[in-house]
């Protein structure tokens, strides 16, 4: 079970950009009214230059709604594929921060995670539901891109049962 999805937690944050698209259609407005030979009287200025700044930011908007929306799908797929297809191996979670920021009241964590047995295989994921340092997981990753692993582990499953595997640091069990 995949512990979150990017392209459905963070769907909200798309809201910020695309409501700036509002500036396309005003913009369009003023630029059409213009064109038309319908221009809207003005103190100061023109409405042809007002019309075009404010197509610039709806532009603007529709282009960061559009790649942000693209990042977080490609972030989605690349997960499912390790998910599906990447070599598995034991891992160990070496520290839990916190993110800046919180979701619907719900704190983001950053998990640090690394294989002893994989040279390079190091990385951090981003989850609602955090393990304490030294859990031991399964991790999912591309041999030809070790830091861009995924734990492959149900986190909230983990995280309810506070269940720690063996302390790789120490090399002792718990």
């Amino acid at each position: 079970m995949p512990d979150m999805e990017y392209a459905k937690t963070f769907r909200p944050f798309l809201f910020i950009p695309g409501a700036h698209i509002a500036w396309l259609p005003i913009g369009l407005f003023f630029v059409i009214g213009e064109l038309t030979g319908n221009g809207i009287p003005m103190k100061s200025g023109s409405a042809l230059t007002l019309g075009i700044v404010f197509c610039a930011f709806g532009v603007v908007a529709v282009v960061a709604t559009v790649v942000l929306a693209l990042y977080f799908r490609m972030l989605d797929r690349r997960r499912r594929a390790l998910l599906e297809y990447g070599l598995r191996v034991r891992a160990v979670v070496t520290g839990v921060t916190a993110a800046p920021s919180r979701i619907n009241g719900r704190q983001l964590m950053r998990l640090h995670v690394s294989a002893p047995g994989v040279p390079g295989l190091a990385f951090r994921q981003t989850t609602f539901d955090p393990v304490p340092e030294g859990t031991e997981v399964t991790v999912a990753y591309d041999p030809e891109e070790p830091g861009r692993g995924v734990i492959a582990d149900d986190l909230r499953a983990l995280a309810r049962t506070g269940v720690k595997g063996c302390d790789h640091r120490h090399g002792a069990a718990d």
